[in-house]
């Protein structure tokens, strides 16, 4: 027999060997779990429940978020390690729904929110929270510790949780009554569910990997409200319609839309998508206060779905370029009051034109084009499709009818590209675009401010926004010359950004920190951060 022989059959016995041992241990294994199951009939489990379930859908599952709102104001400094908080269903049986150590400082969160929980439980009753603490601390000169009880805090919430639907609950900590006898922690908590809010106030936000949404009072910047829509929702708008105000979401895996009432927070109804796959860009255009349009870009099928938002039926698909991940539309023809940066020529065009159409702009990622799509208001028809060449990756658009620009923020080039309206209409299609160059690469969204005269520029690595004047009028297509004012930083993975004009507020999706920025545009600094739900991204607001 050779050494090579020799060698196989000892790792053969070896292999052996190993499996024989791993059969024992299973078979002893299964003969517990049998004993576990003849002894006590429900089996070995804990009576607090450790099995995961499935993260946000199921045919028994509901949603439920919980926030702690910090103090309006604090006199005294505590700091408090929270290192889990259960859940206690009727019958007793605790649920663990966060388990990441937080340290809490009343300080710190004085007028601020934190994210503690968001998890999927089986619908029924819920009694109870609990919550275990670490160590609890007071700082006066020195820092001294504070008395816990070793089995924890019991906070109770009797909530229902509801298939499909998410429950939010708010814990409201006044610190200033969270000490007893001087040395001793008994956090004191306020217990507030979600509750209709002015709907002209909010902001909603969608959260794609946790098929929900986030509804923030602009007011107060914090989260107030929290939506469970489709799966993946992406692209978000807001109708203008005043007497029938809705809120439109495009659940890319679900392939539909879900609609929002804004005076319950509640889901009213869902659109199928049936002429397309996997939608994102959501815009609405209203032509009448009887008449509007939803415009959906299908990013997996190169289509464009026209939805009647009176009827919400699939109306018309129209084919695009590759990647269709976003949509901007012509806004009101009222917007042009404010026109003060067009010749009275191009005023009128527009009014002239507005008359009988209007134009939706599609930015097709993986290529260099935006489609833009001419509908005639009357019949409620694309009666023209046009392919404006522009740089590569376009992703986001912004439509600045004052000026008679569309913006295109491009991922791949370090252009801003700058359609003119008016050049469209005359039927110019060459002589429309032009860029601002220098502004770098991996461009994720564009908003402009005509009362500023401003363009800010949401940069996806950096994570910050560029602010950009816009030029002056000249012959050249391209402007050599960046007229970049400074560059705001903001959370990270910035996806895309909204302006309240009449609060002089910027408000960033950072996709990558699970967070809302909100920049005051004056002082350019950093005014809060808002914790929403898991990869936000996009956002819209109530315009009135």
């Amino acid at each position: 027999m050779s050494p090579m022989d020799s060698k196989g059959i000892r790792n053969r016995t070896n292999c052996a060997n190993s499996v024989n041992q791993v059969n024992k241990v299973n078979r002893v294994n299964v003969i517990l779990i049998a004993l576990c199951l003849i002894l006590f009939g429900v089996g070995c489990a804990s009576v607090t429940e450790q099995v995961q379930t499935p993260d946000y859908y199921g045919p028994n599952y509901g949603q439920v978020t919980i926030y702690l709102n910090g103090p309006e104001k604090a006199s005294i400094d505590v700091t408090f390690d929270l290192l889990a908080v259960n859940i206690v269903a009727e019958g007793g049986i605790l649920k663990e729904i966060m388990n990441t150590p937080l340290s809490i400082n009343s300080l710190a969160l004085t007028n601020r929110q934190v994210l503690l929980a968001e998890i999927a439980l089986t619908e029924g009753r819920y009694e109870k929270l609990r919550l275990t603490v670490k160590r609890a601390t007071i700082k006066k000169k020195e820092v001294a510790d504070l008395a816990i009880p070793p089995e924890g805090f019991e906070i109770p919430v009797n909530i229902t949780v509801t298939r499909n639907q998410n429950t939010t609950l708010f814990l409201k900590w006044d610190a200033d009554a969270s000490i007893s006898e001087g040395f001793q922690f008994k956090p004191a908590f306020a217990v507030k569910s979600q509750r209709p809010e002015l709907s002209t106030m909010l902001v909603y936000v969608t959260n794609e990997d946790s098929n929900n949404v986030s509804v923030i009072n602009r007011q107060t910047d914090e989260v107030v409200s929290t939506v469970m829509v489709g799966k993946k929702p992406r692209g978000v708008a807001t109708g203008l319609r005043r007497q029938h105000i809705r809120v439109y979401v495009a659940n890319s895996k679900s392939n539909s839309i879900s609609v929002i009432d804004p005076t319950t927070n509640m889901v009213e109804t869902e659109i199928p998508i049936r002429f397309g796959q996997e939608p994102e860009g959501i815009a609405v255009a209203t032509v009448s206060p009887e008449k509007e349009f939803i415009f959906v870009t299908n990013y997996g099928s190169n289509t464009v779905s026209v939805i009647d938002g009176l009827t919400y039926q699939e109306t018309e698909k129209v084919n695009v370029k590759n990647g269709p991940v976003a949509v901007a539309v012509d806004p009101p023809v009222e917007a042009l009051m404010n026109a003060q940066f067009l010749s009275f020529e191009d005023i009128e065009r527009l009014r002239d034109d507005r008359k009988n159409f209007l134009r939706a702009y599609v930015a097709n990622r993986n290529s260099k084009v935006v489609t833009v799509l001419k509908m005639d208001i009357s019949s409620g028809r694309i009666v023209d499709v046009t392919d404006i060449n522009v740089e590569w990756n376009p992703i986001a658009l912004d439509v600045d009818y004052e000026r008679g620009k569309v913006y295109v923020a491009n991922y791949g080039f370090d252009n801003l590209s700058i359609i003119s309206i008016p050049e469209l209409i005359k039927g110019n299609k060459d002589g429309a675009v032009s860029a601002i160059s220098g502004v770098g690469h991996s461009n994720t969204g564009v908003v402009a401010d005509p009362k500023l005269e401003r363009i800010y520029l949401l940069k996806e690595t950096s994570g910050g926004v560029m602010i950009i004047r816009p030029m002056v009028e000249d012959q050249s297509p391209i402007k050599t010359i960046t007229p970049i004012v400074g560059i705001m930083p903001v959370g990270t993975t910035p996806r895309s950004l909204m302006l309240d004009p009449e609060a002089r507020k910027l408000y960033i999706v950072n996709r990558g920190s699970h967070n809302v920025s909100v920049i005051d545009k004056t002082s350019r600094k950093e005014e809060k951060v808002i914790p929403v739900g898991k990869k936000p991204y996009g956002i819209a607001m109530i315009p009135f």
